[in-house]
């Protein structure tokens, strides 16, 4: 998104700046923020990854979204983007809904801004979904 990509390119030329022959790689799937969000029980402070807080933040204009518009507004790509999903409306901490109900994220699904979350604490950490390893792997 632009807001995060404004902020990004600031701090790459910082850091040539002081650093200079080294290379900044990003790694977003390691990087963590704190969002503060408003729901009608209060106000929450949501401890997400930088993908799911990229996705809570299309919500700021939208109470519905459809997940080909996700896919295409934030460019992250199809398996970490249904994960993501996956851990924003079907993990324990739920700060968005699924429509329709299931298990499995596919590309007719719409997802709404859970206007009824509530959480007895004040910061609440959205655990990512981890991805199964391939026999390969093991």
């Amino acid at each position: 998104p632009v807001e995060l990509s404004l902020h990004q390119e600031v701090f790459k030329s910082f850091y040539l700046s002081k650093h200079q022959g080294r290379r900044l790689i990003w790694q977003p799937s390691l990087a963590h923020c704190i969002l503060k969000a408003n729901f009608p029980s209060g106000k929450k402070e949501l401890s997400v990854s930088l993908y799911q807080s990229v996705i809570l933040l299309l919500f700021n204009d939208a109470d519905e979204i459809g997940y080909r518009y996700i896919r295409d507004h934030t460019g992250i790509e199809e398996a970490d983007l249904k994960r993501t999903l996956q851990s924003l409306a079907l993990g324990p901490v739920r700060p968005i809904k699924k429509r329709p109900k299931g298990k499995d994220v596919t590309e007719d699904d719409l997802f709404a801004y859970a206007s009824d979350f509530s959480h007895k604490q004040l910061r609440i950490k959205v655990n990512q979904i981890q991805m199964k390893e391939t026999p390969e792997e093991q």
